[in-house]
């Protein structure tokens, strides 16, 4: 099954509902669409994102660079493929190598899935045939209120979700913990909160407020801290009974392995695009498996819910709000959680299948992008 030609699709839009945080404001969304034809006439799709920046960067990468290591190789040798495309971008560093990588290696097994005729998540283990999934905001604006959150988190539940992550980390600790609050009586025993700080606390005070936090019982408190100081999280998770979850800021799986070693890390979220693709996640994943963690992987919720049925220590899924390819409307056969259960499409293959013409409409224009780029990290 040779590879006989690549093209690469890069798109920009924004999320389908506006996203903020302790320490963003998104303005758009940048896709990497790979598709990988082979002989036979089967193709394979990739993908890969940035949130904000790097698209155009990637694009020529992927298209000047990575596209023609590939060609001629066999798409079943997907250990072979990643490893050449890592060894001849390891330069770069991690970061816009291994997101560049992922796109392909995602073709790769989306080919395999097909040649096969199976499903990804049978491929990957089969482990089961459905997952519980989370609800998880993007929405830290000023303007947003108590009300507000509580209404939307009535919604949550209506449509059969138990489990709600929210943002944290305004400048005022005590609006934290008033919205926790909201949420905890929304819920009462039938669910539970979920908090993500996106790194906003500096260590000093982690430990204070992070031991506040522990009265609610939360599932889980994710990315409390840069995401380079393992000390700090090891230090707060011995200090307080809430788990920690982290790994979206992770890009390979030494880094991975540096948080488990250093008992520092609950649920590792390591996300599919970010790491280099299925070969290497699926490496991270028995690895937290060897350490008792389980995962629950960031974003991509439609590609997370095909890796997440096929492995054993699989935690939940984490459906973004405004952030699937199906609320996008991107694809022409759309995948949804139904009463808070994600469950895999059977197609052969990872079963996400585009809309072109919606591509088509959202294509990446560099010249739209320097005319109006002003970032939005605060």
């Amino acid at each position: 099954m040779k590879i006989e030609h690549v093209a690469v699709t890069a798109l920009r839009l924004p999320p389908a509902s506006p996203w903020e945080d302790a320490t963003n404001k998104v303005q758009s969304l940048e896709f990497l669409i790979v598709e990988l034809h082979a002989e036979g006439g089967l193709c394979g799709t990739g993908f890969t994102y940035t949130v904000d920046v790097g698209g155009t960067a990637m694009k020529s990468l992927l298209e000047d660079y990575l596209a023609g290591l590939v060609v001629g190789m066999d798409a079943r040798d997907y250990e072979r493929i990643w490893n050449r495309l890592q060894r001849q971008s390891r330069r770069l560093g991690l970061g816009a190598a291994t997101m560049a990588i992922a796109a392909v290696d995602i073709a790769v097994w989306d080919l395999i899935g097909k040649h096969y005729g199976q499903p990804l998540w049978r491929l990957l283990g089969g482990a089961r045939e459905e997952i519980p999934s989370y609800v998880s905001e993007v929405n830290l604006a000023a303007a947003d209120r108590v009300e507000d959150l509580a209404a939307r988190v009535d919604d949550y539940l209506a449509r059969g979700y138990r489990t709600v992550k929210i943002k944290i980390g305004r400048d005022d600790f005590e609006e934290d913990l008033e919205r926790l609050g909201a949420v905890k009586k929304r819920l009462g025993r039938r669910g539970a909160i979920l908090v993500d700080l996106n790194q906003k606390w500096e260590a000093s005070e982690g430990l204070a407020k992070a031991a506040e936090l522990d009265r609610f019982d939360l599932g889980w408190i994710e990315e409390p801290f840069l995401w380079s100081d393992i000390a700090a999280h090891a230090a707060l998770r011995r200090a307080v009974r809430t788990p920690l979850a982290l790994g979206e800021s992770l890009y390979a799986r030494h880094q991975v392995l540096d948080y488990l070693r250093a008992d520092a890390v609950d649920f590792v979220q390591a996300d599919v695009c970010f790491v280099g693709g299925i070969t290497e996640w699926l490496k991270i994943a028995h690895l937290a498996q060897a350490f008792g963690k389980r995962v629950a992987p960031h974003f991509m919720m439609e590609l997370s819910l095909q890796l997440l049925c096929g492995i054993q220590n699989a935690f939940m899924l984490e459906d973004v709000v405004g952030g699937s390819f199906t609320e996008l409307g991107l694809l022409a056969e759309p995948i949804a959680v139904k009463d808070g259960i994600g469950r895999p499409p059977s197609r052969p293959g990872h079963g996400i299948v585009f809309d072109k013409a919606a591509l088509k409409s959202r294509e990446l224009k560099p010249e739209q992008v320097r005319a109006g780029f002003s970032g939005g990290s605060k």
